[in-house]
């Protein structure tokens, strides 16, 4: 074993390109405590063409509820692709803009961290050799308009690349993406999006280059068959699908400790940037599966984000105005 001096531990750490080649400097550096404990996607809001659309619409009072019961951080997923001029300079809508400022000001002024997203650019996973310059156009805008924003304000680069978008070409946008937001945001959190729908496997093959305040993410809905079945936006039409034996259990923990091993290897931290069943299951079934998840998560160290707060994965019914308390405890006890 070779010797590893302090000047080596620090010509990687204190450079947000490097690769950590050598595994006993990589050993050596200390994996990054993330700044996310416990957070909730806002989803079916901005993530629609448009706000609303899909029955939700981001309220202060929402932000307000999630702080009071013990989250500490929201993502917010947004389709920027539907309000981008589609010819160079690829424009961002200002209205739309400001919309999202309104909302990252709550979160500020609640207390709460916020992920702004780059969420559903179809187009760009089924042509990206035209879309990828829109994204980095879109990404070149919002670096330079959240310049000096608070430290709260956490980046994420593309929510679930997918066809076109292979894991080694989604390697490569991200190193781009993080090198131009890095000129405005020298220190800034920033999450990378991972392949093949954000699956844990496209994670386990991707390279990523080391940074001190970067997190990888994956999605976890396994078993799909379960989290999913009834969900009209899937082929999941067997609605008898049940969770919870002991061999289930123990398969998911195992998946865990892969997302561990890819941190161990990475020494960037793991996100888990969304889990959770559809309202169509059970609700007993629903808490189980997002009680086992979430205690494996914390139990490993693992940030976590739950799918979603009032959408179609709800644990908050906007309808009645209360939270449905066995996804609450699911989450939080």
């Amino acid at each position: 074993m070779r010797a590893i001096t302090l000047g080596m531990i620090l010509a990687v750490t204190g450079c947000g390109e490097a690769e950590i080649s050598d595994p006993d400097i990589a050993q050596a550096i200390p994996v990054a405590t993330p700044p996310i404990s416990r957070c909730m996607n806002l989803g079916s809001a901005l993530e629609a063409s448009f706000e609303g659309e899909w029955g939700y619409t981001v309220r202060r009072e929402d932000l307000e509820r999630l702080k009071q019961a013990g989250f500490d951080t929201v993502r917010l997923p947004i389709k920027w692709s539907a309000h981008t001029d589609e010819a160079a300079p690829y424009l961002i809508d200002p209205d739309f803009l400001a919309r999202v400022d309104e909302i990252v000001g709550w979160a500020k002024e609640i207390g709460l961290q916020i992920i702004v997203n780059v969420h559903h650019y179809d187009e760009l996973n089924e042509d990206p050799d035209r879309h990828e310059p829109r994204l980095e156009a879109i990404w070149d805008q919002l670096a330079t308009h959240y310049a000096g924003a608070p430290a709260s304000v956490i980046f994420e680069t593309l929510n679930e690349p997918h066809t076109d978008m292979t894991t080694a070409r989604t390697d490569a946008l991200n190193r781009r993406l993080l090198k131009r937001i890095r000129q405005d945001h020298p220190d800034r959190w920033v999450i990378l999006g991972t392949a093949f729908w954000g699956n844990l496997s496209a994670l386990e093959e991707s390279q990523p280059e080391y940074d001190p305040r970067v997190m990888l993410t994956y999605h976890e809905y396994s078993p799909f068959a379960f989290t999913h079945q009834g969900a009209s936006w899937t082929d999941q039409t067997d609605t008898n699908v049940r969770w919870g034996t002991r061999a289930d259990v123990s398969e998911m923990l195992s998946e865990l400790d892969k997302a561990v091993a890819v941190q161990d290897r990475t020494r960037l931290p793991v996100f888990v940037g969304e889990f959770g069943v559809y309202q169509g299951v059970p609700i007993e079934q629903r808490a189980r599966w997002t009680r086992a998840l979430r205690e494996g998560l914390e139990t490993r160290g693992l940030a976590w984000c739950h799918w979603d707060f009032a959408g179609s994965l709800k644990v908050y019914d906007v309808g009645r105005e209360a939270w449905l308390p066995e996804m609450k405890s699911a989450l939080l006890d």
